[in-house]
């Protein structure tokens, strides 16, 4: 999400300029939908997160060039198409924005016909829900954060917007990932093994690329995420130098994750403990390169 947040803000970046020539803008915050199959994957499942940060964001009104007059939630209340769905149905602008339909006479609106009188009230309604608006200026518009006093975006604050129980924090071993005292690179490649999501011969075939599912080093097993780092015989020689020389009892996890918890659990009752706490990841680092 923060890079969507950066990408519908006002900076100016090279990457961005980057990401808006490859994928097309939908609109001046976001790019348009990804459905290539090739080559895309990364940007795609940020981008999907697109309509999840969009609801939770309130606009604020500069130039109103960006913002959908109807559709988008400019106004403290929401947005007016959710307010007024009768009032949608009849306007002829349902895609338009604040800038297109707003002058300083006030608002420019048409609609597919006359008023009934029992809809008159609603339509005054309406129109007293934007006497808010006291008109657009020459600066763009830009996202705020709704959950935030100041509008600022912030990923920790959205860890606890979208997993209120914090399953993420209490299940995962971030620490073990983002606190520990390595390369970023490795922090990055230790994520997507615990998300295993790293390219072994398994996850390619699940791309449609026809391959030999047997492991690289061992040529025994399918070359899965928890065969190859955890439970292949060639990398198993690694674990031992470091299980050997501790004297651990060690039975290896099923899992990624598992494996972290239980070494982080082994680093705090040892010396050097966060010597100890980055053996994980660089082991697997070092069986990937």
């Amino acid at each position: 999400m923060k890079w969507l947040w950066r990408l519908a803000s006002n900076e100016q970046a090279l990457w961005k300029e980057v990401i808006q020539e490859k994928y097309e803008m939908e609109d001046q915050l976001s790019t348009s939908m990804v459905t290539n199959t090739y080559g895309t994957s990364l940007w795609r499942t940020i981008r999907n997160l697109w309509p999840k940060l969009r609801g939770n964001c309130k606009i604020k009104i500069g130039n109103g060039v960006n913002v959908s007059f109807l559709e988008d939630r400019w106004l403290e209340q929401g947005p007016l198409k959710t307010l007024f769905p009768d009032v949608f149905i009849l306007n002829q602008q349902q895609r338009a924005t604040v800038a297109e339909v707003w002058s300083n006479q006030g608002w420019n609106l048409s609609f597919r016909r006359p008023f009934n009188d029992w809809e008159i009230q609603r339509v005054v309604e309406f129109y007293r829900t934007m006497e808010q608006f006291r008109g657009g200026n020459t600066v763009q518009d830009c996202l705020e954060w709704k959950d935030h006093k100041q509008g600022k975006f912030g990923v920790k604050g959205a860890y606890k917007k979208f997993d209120p129980f914090n399953n993420q924090i209490n299940g995962w071993p971030w620490k073990m990932i983002w606190k520990a005292k390595i390369p970023y690179k490795v922090s990055c490649f230790t994520w997507l093994l615990a998300k295993h999501a790293v390219l072994t011969q398994e996850n390619l075939m699940k791309r449609g690329i026809q391959l030999s599912p047997r492991c690289f080093l061992c040529g025994e097993k399918a070359e899965t995420v928890t065969h190859m780092f955890l439970h292949c015989r060639i990398t198993n020689q690694l674990w031992d130098l470091f299980i050997n020389k501790k004297g651990l009892k060690w039975v290896m996890p099923r899992r990624v994750t598992q494996t972290l918890k239980i070494w982080s659990s082994y680093a705090n009752t040892s010396g050097h403990s966060e010597r100890w706490k980055i053996i994980t990841t660089y082991i697997w680092w070092s069986t990937w390169k």
